[in-house]
């Protein structure tokens, strides 16, 4: 997480919208805490506010996008094929 606020303070809304565009794709980062820290850094005057939430919503949007277009595309038929992988089975498509 050091890496991470250090890259932050350094790169600031590009690291942000990754951040945020790569969890939302189901990868285990800490975007809650990146937010937390870029309120910190709002509140330093290190960056604009306004920025920081237009910023941040773009890269939830476009990451859960992408995540929903990934899941149109592949379907079922992949989960099926591979989620037992992830302990995404045939058992939990019951509903």
């Amino acid at each position: 997480m050091l890496h991470l606020t250090m890259l932050l303070q350094h790169y600031g809304y590009g690291i942000l919208f990754t951040a945020l565009f790569l969890e939302m794709l189901a990868l285990p980062l800490p975007g809650e805490m990146m937010m937390s820290y870029a309120g910190l850094f709002v509140y330093e005057g290190k960056l604009n506010m306004g920025m920081s939430i237009a910023v941040a919503s773009l890269g939830v949007s476009a990451g859960i996008t992408l995540s929903y277009w990934i899941g149109y595309r592949l379907g079922k038929p992949f989960v099926l094929k591979h989620g037992h992988k992830v302990h995404l089975g045939e058992p939990r498509w019951s509903p």
